[in-house]
């Protein structure tokens, strides 16, 4: 999405990431179910509900959220706060409430096209582009305030030099002080790079078609040579 906006829009700003610290662990319950039948009323006629009602939907999703279990150290026990962890619904419940926060906050300001277009999120991971790290705090910190539980902490990573990669899902982003844009493939620190022993029990085309994806996903996002030769690099 950045390369829809201008390199002379870009030359003034650096791309940032943003990550919301246990944001599962901290929305709030009832305010997901809220804003996912508020969202889903807007959009009523789009939807194929399977013969449900919005007030069944509701109730499905009261039940659920509010009736999750973990077992840990060999007992049972009940999920009282946030979103439980690999909930099937939790995701998009917590997708739609934050989205919630950023349409009441950074979207309704129309100063700067360049800051709708540039803001994306993946759930808890998000980024952007400011161009000082003060503005970057005050994006994140406008819709933290949205928040009326106040619980949801934003961590920023904004680069200190000009020639910083920033991180963001499995890409590393940098603007140049020109406004061009230099990406390549991001592989965390802990990373074994093991992803599939070639002894193992999978057809082989498997096999083979893992390495071309592998291949393939570092050409589309290295920007160039040098940062596709990067991405081959342990």
């Amino acid at each position: 999405m950045l390369r829809q906006i201008s390199q002379e829009q870009l030359a003034r700003r650096k791309h940032f990431a943003a990550d919301i610290s246990a944001l599962y662990t901290n929305i709030n319950v009832q305010g997901c179910i809220d804003d996912v039948i508020e969202l889903a009323t807007e959009h009523r006629e789009s939807l194929d509900l399977m013969g449900l009602s919005l007030t069944d939907i509701h109730e499905i999703l009261l039940h659920i959220l509010t009736n999750s279990f973990f077992v840990y150290n060999r007992t049972l026990w009940l999920q009282q706060d946030g979103l439980l962890v690999g909930l099937m619904p939790g995701p998009f419940c917590a997708i739609i409430r934050v989205y919630k926060f950023e349409k009441n906050s950074i979207y309704t300001d129309q100063h700067s096209l360049s800051v709708y277009l540039s803001n994306k999120r993946y759930i808890d991971d998000a980024a952007s582009t400011a161009e000082t790290k003060e503005e970057a705090l005050a994006l994140v910190q406008q819709m933290a305030d949205q928040d009326p539980d106040k619980k949801l902490k934003w961590e920023v990573d904004f680069p200190e030099q000009q020639d910083d990669f920033i991180p963001f899902l499995n890409t590393e982003v940098r603007i140049e002080s020109n406004g061009k844009l230099t990406s390549r493939l991001y592989r965390k620190p802990q990373q074994k790079d093991i992803t599939l022993h070639n002894n193992s029990c999978h057809p082989e085309s498997v096999k083979i078609n893992t390495v071309k994806n592998l291949y393939s996903e570092a050409c589309c996002i290295s920007s160039g040579p040098a940062e596709k030769e990067h991405s081959q690099t342990p």
